[in-house]
């Protein structure tokens, strides 16, 4: 399974789908008004990554800002991978933010509690500390 990465732009978060680990990466900020390029690069490798998922898949979500439309497509997301993975496949989905940024932690609570999986909330400087090479 190949892997995307795309930089950060003023508008869209950086991304790197990885399908040799099973990382799935979105951090910065997702103000396009016309969010549907960015989410169309996740949902088509997300389609052909769920056809043989790695037994164990990690999604990293480390917001800056995002808007009401692409809430919208990380929720749609987030339905489509819990509905499509079968029980043999771990899925740990972490919603980083920095610790004193409560609006972006209670939109992490808000969507974690339309969610089957359980996200872990992790602080930032709590995340990079454990992830640093």
């Amino acid at each position: 399974m190949k892997t995307i990465i795309k930089n950060a732009t003023a508008t869209s978060p950086y991304l790197e789908l990885n399908g040799e680990n099973g990382t799935i990466t979105v951090k910065g900020r997702a103000i396009d008004y016309n969010p549907n390029e960015f989410w169309a690069t996740i949902f088509d490798w997300m389609a052909d990554y769920l056809e043989n998922p790695l037994k164990s898949t990690t999604i990293n979500l480390h917001f800056e800002y995002i808007n009401t439309l692409s809430t919208k497509k990380l929720f749609v997301l987030l339905k489509l991978i819990e509905f499509n993975t079968g029980k043999n496949t771990n899925i740990q989905i972490n919603w980083i933010s920095d610790a004193d940024d409560e609006d972006m932690i209670e939109l992490g609570q808000d969507i974690n509690s339309l969610l089957k999986s359980n996200m872990n909330f992790v602080r930032d400087y709590d995340f990079m500390e454990t992830h640093a090479a």
